[in-house]
């Protein structure tokens, strides 16, 4: 049974790692760049539904530009531990400029550095 103290900053981590997901869409709804700058590590890497991989620098640029939908969701939000990891494995929904609803996936991977959680890694895949 894991102690008192370990349960609680796992509960803590929970709830930071929320609030990073909340923050992470909503970025990305309105192109904040600068809030990704603050919380990806100089080593992040995501890769896209069109096969494509971005390093830190190519992500921060495809992130700048308007976001091609509104109303941008996390849905079935889950967070894992593996180790020092937490993997957030979650749904997306969004309106398309042509009114309609889209959806897909994506995975973020966070690590922490130096007392803080950083994303190391995120995969999207729109459907």
């Amino acid at each position: 049974m894991p102690s008192t103290d370990l349960a609680a900053d796992r509960a803590l981590d929970i709830q930071t790692l929320e609030e990073l997901n909340r923050h992470y869409i909503r970025s990305a709804e309105h192109s904040d760049a600068a809030w990704y700058r603050a919380h990806l590590a100089e080593d992040f890497l995501s890769s896209h539904g069109d096969g494509s991989i971005a390093d830190r620098d190519g992500f921060l640029q495809r992130i700048s530009g308007p976001y091609p939908g509104t109303d941008l969701r996390a849905v079935d939000v889950q967070i894992h531990f593996v180790g020092e990891l937490a993997l957030i494995h979650a749904g997306f929904r969004y309106k398309a400029p042509n009114g309609r609803w889209g959806t897909g996936r994506y995975t973020d991977i966070y690590t922490r550095r130096q007392q803080r959680w950083l994303c190391v890694a995120a995969h999207f895949n729109r459907f």
